[in-house]
């Protein structure tokens, strides 16, 4: 029986840490593969440089939304990728949870890929959208549709499988008419 005592707390402490660890590092999977799955809500929204604007101000184009914080470990794993498509279309960060001045400083010492920076301190934006964590990805139709969405950091994988062909296709279809 004392053996079991003595073990007890070393199995108490790595369930523990498991448990940690599972809740700190979600799952990356798609969402949802469908060609739309929902639209943009109308929000009212403030940037990081108190410039207020909607949800409609960011329509007429396709663009990227993504969730991120300074904070958080995996946004650094796809930050150098966000800076390269940042060249291909728009890409809107929504800053959550986090504070004004560990954005800009962040954005500041790793480089800008955002048009613009929506600020999310309370998380309100975050919630009502339906973000699981950080990061997380959007693209958004230039009609304010919900092309595809990725929870997970953002690989160039993911971005040729599952987010370019939405773009294409959307492109291709806007063109048309």
């Amino acid at each position: 029986m004392s053996g079991i005592k003595r073990w007890l707390p070393l199995l108490a402490g790595g369930l523990f840490l498991l448990l940690l660890l599972w809740a700190l590092y979600p799952a990356s999977t798609p969402v949802t593969k469908q060609t739309s799955i929902g639209t943009l809500p109308p929000l009212t929204l403030t940037t990081l440089n108190g410039e207020s604007l909607t949800t409609d101000t960011l329509l007429g184009q396709p663009f990227l939304l993504n969730v991120w914080a300074s904070w958080c470990t995996n946004c650094r794993k796809e930050h150098a990728l966000l800076q390269t498509l940042s060249g291909q279309l728009p890409i809107i960060g929504l800053n959550y949870r986090d504070t004004p001045d560990a954005a800009k400083g962040w954005l500041h010492s790793v480089g800008d890929p955002y048009s613009r920076v929506i600020d999310d301190q309370q998380g309100q934006a975050a919630l009502t959208l339906g973000v699981i964590g950080t990061p997380e990805s959007w693209l958004i139709g230039p009609h304010g549709e919900v092309l595809a969405r990725y929870v997970g950091p953002l690989t160039s994988e993911i971005w040729q499988t599952q987010f370019l062909p939405h773009l294409s296709a959307n492109r291709t279809k806007e063109s048309a008419q």
